[in-house]
């Protein structure tokens, strides 16, 4: 009996060393590590990567870093520390890139999300193409004032990627139109409130504005804020997300313009890489652009 048993184990053992062998599936360990869950576009984002996981029964473990890049970098050093698979992680900024890298040094594959890190420690990248945002989103203004106007733009977090390429976007397209002036270019780091103050200083500095170029809608529903305290109602104000109410302010007349992007699927998408990542059942593209479109009423 005991001969048949020190027998058993060895094929057992011999079993689990050969190729691809498992008695069952292994349980997959995702983390997700979000800037925000304050703003809707990143809130939507993480309820994508949660409701993937779920379906595909993927354990998660969602973090927000509330847009500090101190409380990013201890809480995927948290994740390291929990032996997880895969790394989602939508970067605040990018200095994120050494605890990625230090992520893919304890094995841990890494997908970005939206916000592009540049390294070799990441294996695949979900987003929109921000520099080309920026540039429609910039041509898309130019056009609506007919090449000839004060412009006021509004950025988002210094060092965020999204909000870097989209300036790098705009800058390609503002300076060909010499009839465009930009009166005013300042951040208002991806936040509402904070964009309702600097647009109530601007609004004092320079009375003459045809629009605002807001990387984001929250600014924009910040600057729309002062626009209307101040009684502008001739100023043209652009956002990008289409965030719920942003949407309905474009709807009754008051934002010109939002960009629609695709937080949820690239949430979604994201997962849905990690498991091929993990599971080598299909190819992961080294980066996915996913489609904008523009609402206006």
């Amino acid at each position: 009996m005991k001969r048949r048993a020190i027998i058993l184990t060895i094929i057992l053992v011999t079993l689990t060393l050969l190729p691809g062998f498992s008695f069952a599936a292994e349980k997959l360990s995702f983390g997700l590590s979000i800037s925000t869950q304050v703003n809707p576009f990143y809130k939507a984002m993480a309820d994508g990567m949660k409701a993937q996981s779920k379906a595909l029964g993927i354990e998660a473990f969602v973090l927000s870093a509330d847009d500090k890049l101190a409380k990013q970098i201890s809480d995927v050093e948290d994740l390291i520390q929990k032996n997880i698979d895969v790394l989602l992680i939508n970067a605040t900024q990018s200095g994120a890139q050494a605890v990625i890298e230090k992520a893919a040094r304890a094995g841990i594959k890494v997908v970005t999300l939206q916000r592009q890190i540049p390294s070799s420690a990441v294996s695949s990248h979900v987003g929109t193409d921000n520099v080309v945002i920026g540039m429609m989103g910039a041509e898309w203004v130019v056009n609506e004032l007919g090449g000839k106007g004060n412009v006021v733009v509004l950025e988002g977090i210094p060092g965020a990627a999204s909000s870097e390429d989209r300036k790098k976007g705009a800058a390609l397209v503002f300076p060909k139109y010499s009839g465009i002036k930009i009166v005013a270019q300042q951040t208002a780091e991806y936040d509402r409130a904070k964009a309702l103050h600097v647009m109530e200083n601007i609004l004092q500095a320079q009375p003459d504005i045809d629009a605002v170029y807001c990387f984001n809608d929250e600014m924009a529903m910040g600057a729309l804020s002062a626009t209307k305290a101040a009684r502008r109602t001739d100023i043209k104000i652009t956002g990008m997300d289409a965030n719920k109410d942003a949407v309905e302010s474009v709807k009754k007349g008051e934002l010109t313009m939002t960009i629609a992007l695709p937080p949820y699927d690239i949430g979604r998408l994201g997962v849905i890489y990690g498991k091929w990542l993990m599971t080598g059942e299909m190819s992961v593209p080294v980066r996915s652009v996913m489609p904008v479109s523009f609402i206006t009423k």
